[in-house]
């Protein structure tokens, strides 16, 4: 929408339109439509090894082609997107190899957060967790693994908020954003599902009496198991976390 600038100088006052939008605007829209792609990729709609066309993807998420463009390199930079010069861009394929990698990261990443939600981890935190762990209960007495995995994720996000260390909880971000590369729709077998819901109630009963060194040892453990139950099963699917 036009703006409206007051110039001043020797001469008397007057105004002037302009269509200049401010740069935080432009950065904040650009920052959604990262999202609804990410958003995309997480949820299967754009493949692993798939092409992406820039006009196709301007047209379906309603944007201009520049943006899309734009988005595309920032994705590339977080390691969801590669683009070959004169071959366009495809959503990047994620090796088995690459995977134990970024693993070996989390689980790194899950000690320090265990270690450092556990002492500042506040009151309405510690609410949201036992919630999510109720909800996650019930999801795997119905072998609901869908929801799930949608809650575990949540409850990592909580978690990870809980550490109040905005550096960790980015880098932690793109490492599990990557991962989605390799771990599409995951899926846990009941068995499965009762060792993880096991697994995150030993961290929240070391985060709720402030046992930082168990929850740090306990979200570790908890990341390390769920990289053995991708191993399990990758001759069939991964699973998730």
């Amino acid at each position: 929408m036009p703006q409206t600038k007051t110039m001043l100088g020797d001469g008397p006052v007057i105004e002037v339109k302009t269509n200049a939008r401010a740069p935080e605007t432009i950065t904040s829209k650009l920052d959604g439509i990262r999202e609804q792609v990410r958003g995309m990729i997480q949820r299967g709609e754009l493949r692993p090894g798939e092409r992406v066309n820039e006009q196709a993807l301007a047209n379906h998420i309603g944007v201009g082609r520049n943006s899309a463009r734009e988005v595309l390199r920032a994705l590339e930079q977080a390691g969801l997107v590669q683009i070959v010069p004169n071959r366009g861009a495809h959503v990047r394929r994620l090796s088995l190899e690459e995977a134990m990698d970024l693993y070996e990261v989390r689980a790194g990443l899950a000690r320090t957060a265990g270690r450092l939600a556990a002492l500042r981890m506040t009151g309405d935190e510690e609410r949201a967790l036992c919630d999510l762990l109720a909800r996650m209960d019930l999801a795997s007495e119905a072998h609901d693994a869908q929801l799930y995995q949608s809650l575990n994720i949540e409850f990592h996000h909580h978690l990870m908020l809980a550490t109040k260390n905005p550096r960790l909880i980015k880098v932690n971000r793109a490492v599990e954003e990557e991962l989605t590369l390799y771990l599409h729709k995951g899926v846990y077998s009941p068995v499965q599902m009762r060792r993880s819901a096991n697994e995150h109630r030993n961290i929240f009963d070391a985060l709720r009496n402030g046992q930082a060194t168990q929850a740090a040892e306990a979200f570790e453990f908890h990341v390390l198991t769920g990289k053995q139950r991708m191993l399990d099963t990758v001759s069939v699917q991964p699973v998730g976390f």
